[in-house]
């Protein structure tokens, strides 16, 4: 949970302190895994995990909350059916965590290749990174680069000619959309962690955060020694919990999680009545 907006005119509601390296670059340790490796060692109040998931997604919260609806009915999907669909997470181009994920700029197109090849009938959205969708940074996507992807990929030209491929440039609530998908195909966006929240099954294809804990179906060959299989309440709690940070600035001081949960449901409703 950052802000309402992408970008730098909002402070953010949550900020990470990491004494050892930073969450998004798995080329060295950080204090998440630490946090994690912590929480899976010894009894966790999962009673209290659970309530905090459950109240991140009934209140459709995610890293930036503004959105034009949360109803997917207004994107004229193909199937009601969740097993019929897959997602594609785009990222901005020169995000430090893709490095830091053990990838780059090419695996984008690779993971989109993939998912293409393992869903031969199924729909394939590829969701447009917030920023890019206002146009403040590029993505890897667009319409051009599909329609080059699809001169050298007969698979990708298949599927845009049947219209199960398509970009998802709508400014939708993500919860919706990956309650809305079976499988989702990521690289090293936080958004791969929300599909997890949200029961999907997700295929990183670098090493996010959130990788390498048994989570996820690892398609990036990179294996950390440090990371092992722990449970879906050490990696949440450690990252909810343990390493995020929630301010209040009116007054300036440190808040609780639930509070947090509050402020920022404040500044969405804010942000609405001003639009």
């Amino acid at each position: 949970m950052r802000s309402v907006r992408p970008g730098n005119q909002e402070k953010p509601i949550s900020l990470v302190l990491d004494r050892t390296g930073i969450y998004y670059d798995a080329r060295q340790p950080s204090d998440l895994e630490c946090f994690v490796r912590r929480r899976f060692a010894k009894p966790m109040r999962t009673q209290e995990i659970h309530e905090a998931i459950d109240l991140i997604r009934s209140k459709r919260l995610s890293k930036y909350n503004s959105f034009d609806f949360s109803d997917i009915s207004e994107l004229g999907l193909q199937s009601s059916d969740r097993k019929d669909r897959v997602i594609v997470i785009d990222q901005t181009a020169g995000d430090a965590s893709i490095p830091g994920a053990f990838a780059k700029d090419e695996t984008f197109r690779q993971m989109l290749q993939v998912a293409i090849q393992e869903n031969r009938d199924e729909e394939i959205l590829i969701k447009v990174h917030p920023e890019a969708m206002i146009g403040r940074k590029a993505g890897h996507f667009t319409h051009e680069v599909l329609q080059a992807l699809a001169q050298v990929d007969e698979n990708c030209a298949k599927a845009l000619t049947e219209g199960r491929l398509r970009l998802t440039p709508e400014a939708i609530n993500p919860w919706p959309l990956l309650e809305a998908c079976a499988k989702v195909y990521c690289v090293s966006s936080q958004l791969g962690f929300e599909a997890i929240l949200a029961g999907c099954e997700v295929h990183t294809f670098g090493v996010p955060f959130y990788g390498g804990w048994g989570l996820t179906v690892e398609r990036n060959p990179v294996k950390l020694n440090r990371r092992y299989p722990v449970s879906l309440e050490a990696v949440f709690a450690a990252l909810y919990f343990d390493y995020s940070h929630y301010l209040e600035y009116d007054p300036v001081r440190e808040i609780s999680f639930e509070e947090a949960v509050h402020q920022l449901e404040e500044r969405i409703q804010l942000a609405r009545s001003e639009a």
